[in-house]
């Protein structure tokens, strides 16, 4: 069953945040990916939470995913980065076998965290290059 409350405030984003071109994208896939069940894609886009920033400067071509926070406070009520970090989690949780983006766990010794996406999927790919830019400090 599609979950028509997350599919109706997804909708609300898209009409109504202020949003770089490129979150516009990831915020559609997330919607197709709810509406089509597939739970690891979902699980995999919303992770785009830990690479929005809260300012959108057009000529910023090395920071793909841009939203006017304070803006989309003011009118959603949230920012994009506290919604799809819940959705995150939601749908890592439900999978019981992903950990949320950005969590990382102390388990025996061990640190565990969540591996890149294997999913081969535009959005997905963009984050993987913002990735490698934070790690190699071009960012």
């Amino acid at each position: 069953m599609t979950n028509y409350h997350t599919i109706s405030e997804l909708d609300e984003i898209l009409s109504k945040a202020k949003m770089s071109p490129d979150l516009r994208k990831a915020v559609e896939a997330i919607k197709e990916a709810i509406e089509k069940r597939d739970k690891d894609l979902v699980a995999d886009l919303t992770a785009v939470k830990s690479f929005i920033i809260s300012e959108i400067d057009p000529d910023d071509k090395t920071h793909h995913f841009q939203e006017d926070e304070e803006y989309n406070k003011e009118v959603l009520g949230f920012s994009l980065y506290e919604y799809f970090d819940s959705l995150n989690f939601e749908y890592t949780y439900k999978k019981r076998k992903m950990i949320p983006a950005g969590m990382i766990i102390f388990e025996n010794g061990k640190i565990k965290q969540r591996s890149p996406s294997k999913i081969n999927h535009p959005i997905i790919k963009l984050m993987e290059e913002e990735r490698k830019a934070i790690e190699s400090g071009n960012i």
